[in-house]
């Protein structure tokens, strides 16, 4: 990925998700257009292999694509889309410019239950691991419920059989759940670095006392903690995409999605008390991106989970000692590109 792309795509994001575009999409207003717009600059087909039509740049290439995407505050999928695409073009199945999230299914009889998608509601498809097979399901043929925190982009989803499938196939070495891991910790660090930014501008502006609040040791104690939980989640986020080809390590994800979780809460809360009473108004954007925050800590591999994950292949090493843990995080989680 080079300096020259990567500030092409910025510079279309800046144009296409301003803030009044962005409360539009996320009311559903314009969503298709602007997807159109975002798909027609190529970069969805970032990890699509160059026999297939893509780039074919690995998950560690293209990770700034996706962290530019969150940090503009797009409303859909776009990370997800890339890794799908990838995955159905090496299927065989060509792009036709859909948008579409990724979700693990519950289990539920034959009905398939995907719960709080990010995007769900402004995608065109939904990419699904189902009793051994990926289905491709039609977001038009399911039932939708609201999501919890962007009620008109999120949703769950149900769909009565896999027969509503407009594509299916088998990819033994994909993980579901990692790939919304890392899709998630993306989304939100570049959200988080988008608070930041957020949260130093306003207490340069504002004016207590006759000089700026940033001048405050107390304000500029909290900015150093959220400065802090942001650069690590953006550096935990790398960690997760860091994959030769399109598939991220469930282990390098899980992580990656972990932090994201632990420093979205804490950056979230403190540019609220940072803002005060305005910053839950629609008169500022902060709102649309710290509840993302919130939400990728309740989607898909949660806190949870990512901990269990990782508690259970550490504690499958030889022993817990302190230089166990330091040989497992050098050689499961660390990557050399």
């Amino acid at each position: 990925m080079t300096d020259s792309l990567l500030e092409g795509f910025e510079r279309a994001l800046a144009d296409l998700c301003a803030d009044d575009a962005v409360r539009r999409s996320e009311a559903g207003e314009g969503a298709a257009a602007q997807w159109a717009a975002i798909d027609a600059l190529g970069y969805t087909d970032a990890l699509v292999p160059a026999e297939c039509g893509g780039a074919g740049l690995s998950l560690a290439e293209a990770f700034p694509l996706f962290l530019a995407a969150g940090r503009a505050g797009l409303s859909h999928p776009f990370a997800e889309t890339a890794m799908a695409r990838a995955l159905l073009a090496k299927a065989g199945r060509e792009s036709r410019g859909e948008c579409i999230a990724i979700a693990p299914a519950a289990a539920g009889g034959q009905r398939i239950v995907c719960r709080n998608v990010p995007g769900a509601a402004l995608a065109d498809l939904v990419l699904t691991q189902w009793r051994g097979e990926w289905l491709l399901l039609p977001v038009s043929a399911a039932m939708r419920t609201p999501g919890i925190y962007r009620p008109q982009a999120s949703a769950s989803l149900q769909w009565q059989s896999a027969e509503a499938a407009v594509f299916r196939f088998r990819e033994d070495g994909a993980d579901i759940v990692a790939l919304c891991n890392a899709a998630h910790a993306t989304g939100m660090a570049g959200a988080m670095q988008r608070v930041l930014a957020m949260s130093v501008a306003y207490v340069n502006d504002r004016q207590q006392f006759g000089r700026a609040i940033s001048q405050f040791q107390a304000m500029q104690q909290e900015l150093s903690v959220m400065a802090e939980q942001a650069s690590s989640a953006v550096f935990a986020a790398r960690l997760g995409c860091a994959a030769d080809g399109y598939l991220p390590d469930p282990l390098r994800a899980a992580s990656a999605k972990l932090r994201a979780c632990e420093a979205g809460e804490r950056v979230a809360a403190i540019a609220h008390a940072v803002h005060g009473a305005i910053g839950i108004t629609e008169e500022l954007a902060l709102g649309l991106f710290t509840r993302r925050l919130h939400e990728g800590r309740s989607v898909a591999g949660g806190e949870s989970y990512c901990a269990t994950l990782l508690g259970n292949a550490l504690f499958a090493q030889d022993g817990a000692s302190s230089q166990v843990i330091l040989d497992f995080a050098r050689k499961q989680l660390a990557f050399n590109a």
